[in-house]
């Protein structure tokens, strides 16, 4: 993965988590805190490394929380600083602010990488002091978070391995939830709930009675903000069938289009594994494509670059529904 891809992924990766966090509050820029609640949430090496150090979801909220709590209290104003629910995918017109920005640039300067560990390090540096504050709350001092961050680059450094790119149309995605592994294998593995994650679902209609192995459901015919979508006749109704369940540890899933025999089907499967203060999931989306074996050579060539790119904004959409449950 380049450097310019990499940054990317973790800019579109953080930025969704971050403002879901700001949506908490109430507010539609996204801050330095809600970048940090974000990384602990991430699946990379800065994720991990702030969980390893018992840096949570839950522990970084209290902290901004409590910190936001002392600021007005600092001004005389009482109020309750508690965020709620998340409520970015029902509205809309967030953005970073100044400082979040001059973060996420500064992590693809000079021979930064642009990855979570590099926005981590650039993060732990910003000159307001919002992140010294917070970390004192946590009781973890950022050299320690610097010490686990050249250690994990060093192991890696050490160990990296290049695997050969699969010859298949589809991607993969790393991601962390920060709920049990069983419990985030009952959400995958049930039809009733392919809803709370699945971003093309809108409503589970039940079992298909001709098949009974698959469920029937709608497609989503509301996007963010409460927009409506334009979706076609022949893709209004799914059938979603798991061809794999593995309890506590995989899920797969086929949609296909009944209306539309020649469409695409999608396969989305999910390896849960667990780790420090949740599970980190692996998540493999594609597109089982209908052409004859002539032209799919041919549509696979010409259209490779966008269906990888299509392929990560389904994997970020699946990952953010699959978190957002758990939050």
């Amino acid at each position: 993965m380049s450097k310019l891809t990499r940054a990317a992924a973790t800019s579109q990766t953080l930025s969704l988590a971050a403002m879901e966090e700001a949506s908490r509050f109430g507010v539609r820029d996204a801050d330095i805190e809600h970048l940090f609640l974000a990384l602990t949430l991430d699946a990379g090496i800065g994720g991990q490394v702030l969980r390893s150090l018992g840096i949570t979801l839950d522990a970084a909220r209290a902290a901004v929380e409590t910190q936001q709590a002392d600021q007005l209290g600092s001004l005389g104003v009482q109020a309750d600083s508690a965020g709620g629910r998340i409520v970015y995918h029902e509205t809309d017109g967030y953005d970073w602010t100044e400082r979040a920005l001059a973060v996420m640039r500064a992590s693809v300067s000079g021979d930064r990488d642009g990855d979570s560990a590099a926005v981590l390090r650039v993060l732990l540096a910003e000159p307001s002091g919002l992140m010294t504050d917070l970390l004192g709350r946590l009781d973890v001092e950022s050299d320690r978070i610097v010490d686990a961050l050249d250690d994990a680059a060093a192991m890696i450094a050490e160990h990296q391995q290049t695997a050969a790119e699969p010859p298949t149309i589809h991607g993969t995605h790393t991601a962390f939830v920060p709920a049990d592994p069983i419990d985030v294998w009952n959400l995958l593995a049930d039809g009733e709930r392919l809803a709370e994650w699945e971003p093309t679902i809108g409503e589970v209609i039940g079992r298909d009675t001709a098949t009974g192995r698959c469920w029937e459901a709608r497609t989503r015919m509301v996007g963010s903000g409460g927009k409506p979508l334009k979706i076609r006749d022949g893709i209004r109704r799914q059938h979603a069938e798991a061809v794999r369940s593995e309890r506590p540890s995989h899920v797969t899933w086929h949609f296909t289009y009944p209306d539309e025999p020649r469409s695409n089907a999608r396969v989305v499967a999910v390896d849960i594994e667990p780790a420090a203060g949740g599970a980190q999931l692996r998540l493999s989306f594609g597109w089982e494509l209908r052409a004859s074996r002539g032209r799919r050579r041919v549509t696979r060539a010409l259209l490779k670059p966008v269906f990888r790119f299509l392929c990560f904004v389904q994997l970020t959409q699946i990952a953010g529904g699959i978190s957002r449950a758990f939050r």
